[in-house]
């Protein structure tokens, strides 16, 4: 009877610790551009097939992992990322910009991701998802409100 205690015992202390972590403890893109994950307890799954990732980064709490798409311009002959997509709790979700995503960061410790949509040379709109639907929380036209009167999850450093 105390071995059956003391093997829940250490069972529940492996458990906390793998789950305190979060889930995920990588996330990368392979040399044909694809997303990956790799699980707290080791198994890479593979997230994509296309071959368009680009800046693929873990949030801070480990439950989630992001990456921009990029989409050919014929303008320029170049790609560029106009769509974020999120990985959280087994489900990918997306969120798409009219121009160039600028730049992306999480936020509240990765509940929560924002983007910086624009062109290249002029202000554009910055955009607040919840992670776990990447339904939009907040926006502002750059061009409206000055940098000291934005909100914090965009003055806040880019974790």
């Amino acid at each position: 009877m105390p071995y059956h205690r003391f093997a829940f015992a250490i069972a529940l202390v492996a458990g906390c610790s793998t789950a305190c972590a979060g889930s995920l403890a990588k996330a990368y893109a392979d040399k044909a551009n694809n997303v990956h994950v790799v699980t707290a307890s080791g198994k890479d799954i593979k997230l994509t097939t296309h071959r368009r990732a680009d800046d693929v980064r873990l949030s801070p709490d480990g439950e989630s992992a992001a990456w921009l798409v990029l989409s050919y311009f014929a303008a320029d002959g170049r790609k560029w990322p106009t769509e974020l997509h999120v990985y959280h709790a087994g489900r990918t979700r997306s969120s798409k910009c009219g121009l160039i995503i600028r730049e992306y960061w999480f936020w509240k410790d990765g509940s929560h991701v924002a983007t910086d949509c624009g062109g290249l040379h002029f202000s554009g709109m910055e955009t607040l998802y919840e992670v776990r639907t990447m339904k939009e929380v907040d926006s502002f036209d750059q061009a409206e409100v000055p940098v000291e009167k934005r909100p914090d999850w965009s003055t806040a450093s880019r974790e």
